[in-house]
């Protein structure tokens, strides 16, 4: 039985500064042992050169595209088997992690450890950057690590995050870039955007949630005087449009080097992209355009707001077992799924909504601890929207065509509303509301465990 004078030196350790960082230490420990596990599989038998290691999902894309790059000729009838060697044949998308890759082939050689080592590495990075970005919104350190592990423990990140594609490079570089921002270093801020923008053409949605943010705060201040002087009207439209027009800068002066490194090419059209950096831009803009499905989501696809009720899962790649008397092929078996954790995704909803009623309800701003908390909410609403809200409306306008893997940038929103949403239940006096968050956090460690690659085949 444990005394009062035994538990003391445990809450002490809990209350310790440097205990919630050994937390995260050892979540990130865990998801890169996790995404790194089994970093090859599967594979053809007999596995002995890298065109037997079987790419998943749009790594046909990614992974043949950093091997023309690095003047590697993918298999013949595999996507980019006919473009010129040297160039990026994947044009509908800026450089910046197929370069990545292209240059881990050329250092580790071409399989599937330097197809993945980068996207293994960002994974983490986006974690530790999860807990910045709640940091920096004002979040307490528990409420960080809890963001974090979220994340950490999304099938949807663990899956993207150790396969060769581009959202995991873009996001790490995105949450970096806006937690400077929140932490008034805007020309960190500014380059990290930058380098996210050069990842994947999603980055920039970042903008959108540094202007949602900088109009929340600008709002909130207007009907409460005693919030801080920066998040008035004037040093707000200084802030943003520094970095807005910084970021754009560094994009284009990046778009610019990686086109001397590896040209675009147009393998649809067969034609190399001249014209520099803006040629490139209107490459990329206007194959985004041509993307659409007026007849409605069909296959993979699926519509942005069936996202939010765990709708439009996608299988990635499943590896079964031998029937009796057939020899094996493709092994280990595996299921490799395109699907946000149903725990997580189960409670974004209302985790959203109670930032919202925060907005409007926090009496006694001035107080640090609800100010904190107010920019927490107002963080986690505008990433949310800024992020998903341009989805929507391109599905709705435009017959944009949308798959749930758009998510990734997304969800950091939702792990943000959903920290605060535990961290506010367990808080409570009530003990079947702590009893239910427990119960909670088991699921979603359980459902972490069931949707891994390696046990949902099973």
């Amino acid at each position: 039985m444990t005394t009062i004078g035994q538990a003391q030196p445990v809450r002490a350790q809990l209350l310790s500064p440097a205990a919630p960082l050994l937390v995260l230490a050892l979540i990130a420990l865990l998801s890169l042992g996790a995404r790194s596990y089994q970093l090859g599989q599967p594979c053809q038998r007999p596995c002995t050169t890298a065109n037997d290691h079987t790419l998943i999902f749009d790594e046909a894309y990614y992974v043949n595209a950093a091997r023309v790059i690095a003047d590697i000729r993918p298999p013949a009838g595999s996507h980019y088997d006919q473009s010129p060697l040297g160039t990026d044949p994947n044009a509908e998308h800026p450089q910046g992690a197929k370069l990545i890759m292209a240059g881990a082939i050329e250092l580790f050689g071409d399989g599937p450890f330097a197809w993945r080592i980068g996207s293994v590495l960002f994974g983490t990075l986006a974690i530790l950057a999860m807990y910045a970005l709640a940091r920096a919104a004002g979040a307490g350190r528990w409420t960080a690590v809890g963001a974090a592990g979220l994340m950490a423990a999304d099938n949807l990140m663990i899956v993207s995050g150790r396969i060769g594609t581009l959202d995991i490079y873009a996001l790490a570089p995105m949450l970096f870039g806006v937690a400077c921002y929140l932490r008034g270093r805007l020309v960190a801020a500014m380059l990290l955007l930058a380098l996210a923008d050069c990842m994947k053409e999603v980055a920039p949605y970042a903008l959108i949630v540094l202007g949602l943010l900088e109009l929340g705060r600008v709002l909130l201040r207007h009907t409460d005087p005693a919030l801080p002087d920066a998040w008035r009207l004037g040093p707000a439209l200084r802030r943003f449009g520094l970095v807005v027009v910084g970021s754009f800068a560094g994009f284009i002066l990046g778009l610019w080097v990686m086109g001397l490194i590896a040209t675009p090419y147009a393998d649809s059209a067969h034609q190399l992209i001249t014209g520099g950096p803006f040629a490139h831009l209107w490459h990329i803009i206007t194959y985004a355009e041509a993307l659409t499905a007026p007849h409605g989501a069909t296959g993979i696809a699926s519509y942005p707001w069936q996202w939010l009720f765990d709708k439009g899962a996608i299988t990635y790649l499943g590896v079964s077992a031998p029937l009796p008397g057939h020899a094996a092929g493709i092994t280990p078996v595996c299921r490799f799924l395109g699907e946000i954790s149903p725990p997580i995704i189960a409670l974004a909803i209302p985790a959203l909504l109670l930032c919202l009623v925060r907005l409007t309800g926090i009496r006694g701003r001035c107080a640090v601890h609800a100010r904190d908390r107010l920019q927490l909410s107002l963080l986690a609403l505008a990433w949310f929207l800024g992020t998903w809200g341009p989805y929507q409306l391109q599905s709705a306008l435009e017959h944009r065509i949308s798959y749930l893997y758009y998510m990734i940038s997304v969800m950091p929103g939702i792990y943000l509303a959903l920290a605060l949403l535990a961290s506010t239940a367990w808080r409570s006096r009530r003990v079947w509301l702590r009893a239910t968050t427990g119960a909670w956090v088991v699921a979603v460690v359980v459902f972490a465990v069931l949707m891994y690659p390696f046990v949902a085949a099973f």
